[in-house]
């Protein structure tokens, strides 16, 4: 083997390593820009979840509570200002 030959395979060793890297970079991107639209998604449903138990607690004056997952726990109450507010019994978690 000549050195011209070495020279020649250890190049080309080096962009097929090179290559290699870059795919799991690239997936692991991918991965993480799932992730975050996953975290997005799961944000929108706990607040649809949370605004659910709301307004079901302010209609019925009696709802599940989203935070401890206690029935019946939500009561409704009128401020000063005339707005209702919800709040859980047993957590004390508010949520209007």
């Amino acid at each position: 083997m000549t050195t011209n030959e070495s020279e020649s395979t250890t190049e080309s060793s080096l962009r097929e390593s090179s290559t290699a890297e870059s795919t799991p970079k690239s997936e692991v991107e991918t991965l993480r820009e799932e992730l975050e639209a996953t975290k997005d998604r799961l944000r929108i449903v706990e607040q649809n979840v949370k605004w659910m138990a709301q307004h079901q607690a302010v209609e019925t004056g009696k709802s599940v509570c989203p935070s401890c997952n206690s029935n019946g726990s939500l009561r409704v109450e009128r401020t000063a200002t005339g707005k209702k507010t919800v709040s859980c019994r047993n957590c004390g978690d508010r949520l209007i």
